[in-house]
């Protein structure tokens, strides 16, 4: 039997005793409980929130540069470490050939891949030396 069904047998039992004061107190007291009932189920989702953001930062892998990946994952997916540390949200970060990164929320950037990095800044200043080149042969 739950709540509701017990405290509707116990109204029944008061009414026909023709006590309205203590029905009074009956209608109250359930209106507590129910309170009381709203109160746990909150408190229940909250305590399941919490617990999947302690698994999560239990999971947490920090790098030197402001990006995070979580343990275990198959693929090693980049997550904006500002977002995580200030909203508790994991939000992909867009990655970019170059060895770069970039927030699309917060607009945190940085390396994720020095290599790739320098590798792409040889290439724009060979770039750079041909056109110059051509241009001094006009």
């Amino acid at each position: 039997m739950g709540l509701y069904e017990g405290i509707k047998d116990v109204a029944k039992v008061i009414q026909q005793a023709d006590n309205v004061e203590l029905y009074k107190q009956l209608i109250d007291l359930s209106a507590q409980a129910l309170d009381m009932q709203n109160e746990i189920s909150r408190l229940s989702v909250e305590n399941a929130e919490f617990k999947k953001l302690k698994d999560i930062e239990n999971r947490i892998e920090r790098h030197s540069e402001p990006f995070v990946t979580l343990r275990d994952e198959p693929i090693q997916i980049l997550y904006c470490a500002h977002c995580w540390d200030y909203e508790k949200k994991l939000i992909q970060v867009k990655s970019y050939d170059s060895g770069g990164f970039k927030c699309t929320h917060c607009e945190n950037n940085g390396i994720y891949d020095s290599a790739k990095y320098e590798a792409d800044i040889q290439k724009t200043r060979a770039s750079f030396q041909s056109l110059k080149k051509n241009r001094n042969s006009w």
